[in-house]
Order: C-alpha cells, then structure tokens, then sequence
C-alpha cells in the first residue's frame, strides 16, 4: 500500500529536531522512573513515566515519539501539558536503528507487532492502574502506530492524540463504537509526511463518527506549543 511505504521507507520520519525546537520553551522534567521487568511488563517495552506517580494518577497518558527518535525526546512535554493528577508513560520503540536511535517499525509485520505492543501495554495499564483514565498518542511513526487503536473498541481509551501521522488504517477497519476523543493535528507545509493523510484519515473519522478535533496548522513536520495547548485543555476535559 502507498502509505505503508511512505511510512516504512521514509528517510526522515522522527522527531528529533523538532522536539529540541522546543526545549528553549519546556523545562526538562527530573522526575523520571524505568519500569520493565517480568511484573512489570509494558506490553513488553521499556517505559519512562513521569508526572503524578502512576498509582496516584487520575489520568495516565502514553506518548509515543517517532522514527530514529528515543523514549526521551518527548519527555519535555510533560512539563508543558502539565496536571496536577496526570502521569505521563514514554516506550521505547523496539528497533535499533543507524545513528542510535529507534522505530517502532520498518516493515508491515513489524508495525503489526508494534500495534499488539502498544494494545498490549493500554491494556496492562487498565488492569495494574484501573482508576485511570487512559489517553494515547504520539508524534510521526509514534502517532502512526497510535491511529491503529482505533480498530478495537474494547481499549479504554478516552483521549487519542495524533501529530503528524502516516495513514495506516482505512475507513472499513475503524470500529465507529469507539467512546474516544481524537485531537488530530498536521501542518501543512509537511515534507517528511503528508498533510493529506491528516486529511484523509480526519474525513474518514467523521464519516465514522468518531469525535474529533481536527488542527490543521500553518508549518512542517513539528509539534508546537499551540498543539501542546490544545492537548492540555482536551485532556482537562471532564469524562461525559
């Protein structure tokens, strides 16, 4: 499929450089844990959580970063979004690639393997911690793998949150019963990814009903602090 080799074969997909745009405006978070050993599972991934502890958490949030980036590229976010009752969880993508860092996949089995993961670890988090609301989400290749939560409902999921992504999934697989939220954001002037996928994927959750708040915005593959804004009033919003 066009997308899937867009995504896969990209030379540029990450978000390293955009990410470090921001550090002059987000402070860099201390408060960082690693969990990964056999009780602790993660759906099999190394994770970094920062914010409320997660055990006192109202609200956990998973970011995913992006392609040739690491778990620590977005970790300055959580300073940014803030909340005082909010925790924040950062996996590492399972693939090493040239010039250290990782993807989560560079081929169609592997971003099958990385959607099991990541539905594996939503899932984990609803049983260890399950007076959470769960929102997900990432950047590039990280916000890819995210989209395709949307093919089963029975994820507790409120708050799905896409910068940037590839379109991964088509309008027949999205389950329309999903009780989710999707803040969906692309810029327009995009040469790593597409703003037309944005696009394409925005129609198709409209169609389906799904909720969404649809931010095209005026610059290239980034995430600015106008998108972290809006991330932070959609995550206050109270559960209907």
């Amino acid at each position: 499929m066009r997308y899937l080799t867009l995504l896969l074969l990209s030379a540029a997909i990450g978000c390293s450089e955009s990410t470090r745009d921001l550090t002059d405006a987000i402070a860099e978070t201390s408060r960082v844990t690693v969990g990964r050993d056999a009780d602790d599972p993660w759906g099999g991934l190394k994770v970094q959580a920062v914010g409320t502890p997660l055990e006192d958490a109202a609200q956990i949030v998973v970011l995913l970063h992006g392609y040739g980036a690491t778990e620590s590229d977005l970790v300055p976010l959580a300073d940014y979004i803030g909340g005082e009752s909010r925790a924040f969880v950062f996996p590492a993508a399972p693939i090493a690639v040239d010039g250290g860092g990782l993807a989560w996949a560079t081929t169609e089995d592997e971003l099958a393997i990385a959607h099991a993961k990541l539905a594996s670890l939503v899932r984990f988090i609803s049983k260890i911690y399950p007076n959470a609301e769960v929102a997900v989400g990432g950047f590039s290749q990280g916000a890819t793998v995210s989209s395709m939560l949307l093919l089963d409902r029975t994820l507790p999921i409120r708050h799905l949150i896409l910068y940037s992504p590839a379109l991964a999934i088509d309008a027949a697989s999205i389950d329309s019963a999903h009780g989710i939220q999707v803040l969906l954001a692309h810029g327009q002037r995009d040469d790593v990814l597409p703003f037309a996928d944005s696009k394409r994927l925005h129609e198709m959750l409209v169609r389906e009903g799904i909720q969404t708040n649809w931010l095209p915005f005026d610059d290239g593959h980034t995430i600015t602090t106008e998108l972290l804004d809006a991330t932070r009033d959609q995550l206050s919003q109270e559960s209907k």
